[in-house]
């Protein structure tokens, strides 16, 4: 399998961007074929490189749907709702996320509830507010003071959310 080269991938989706007209279809999911259209008719890129601008799109489109409430649906296998995201189901996320709610706190009931209150609205599992306990923190490195707090970056061992 050979490299993808990342900024072609994103040169790439920026240009299907740039010279879609989108006076001349009738709604997003016109636009977003003619997209996947598009990167397949590029000769600039190999095989995986199209795959993973593909997929780029695909989850842009699927959020797009999700946040403007409007698009294709489908009918989730696991939940039995119909949602409109096609590589997830913004249901199931949410409902992993409210059925976890018990099994973590940061301490503070006021933290938590803007945690929780973010989770129930979240529209990609890729952006999903989490409380991370330090002790799932490694290679602690201090960066700056701010005005009220010290600033330092990390490594998160267990990584975000992915299924």
């Amino acid at each position: 399998m050979a490299a993808i080269r990342k900024e072609l991938v994103y040169a790439a989706i920026r240009k299907v961007d740039a010279l879609i007209d989108v006076s001349i279809y009738n709604d997003m999911t016109e636009i977003h074929e003619s997209q996947i259209k598009s990167i397949f008719d590029d000769e600039s890129l190999i095989s995986d490189e199209k795959l993973e601008a593909i997929r780029i799109l695909i989850e842009d489109h699927d959020y797009q749907k999700v946040l403007l409430n409007e698009g294709t649906k489908r009918l989730c296998k696991e939940c039995q709702k119909d949602c409109f995201a096609t590589l997830y189901c913004e249901h199931c996320v949410r409902t992993y996320l409210i059925n976890n709610f018990s099994n973590w706190t940061s301490g503070n009931s006021d933290i938590d509830n803007l945690i929780q209150e973010c989770q129930k609205v979240s529209l990609r599992p890729d952006k999903i507010i989490e409380w991370i306990p330090y002790n799932k923190l490694q290679n602690s490195k201090y960066i700056t003071k701010g005005g009220y707090s010290e600033i330092y970056s990390a490594l998160w061992t267990d990584g975000e959310y992915v299924e």
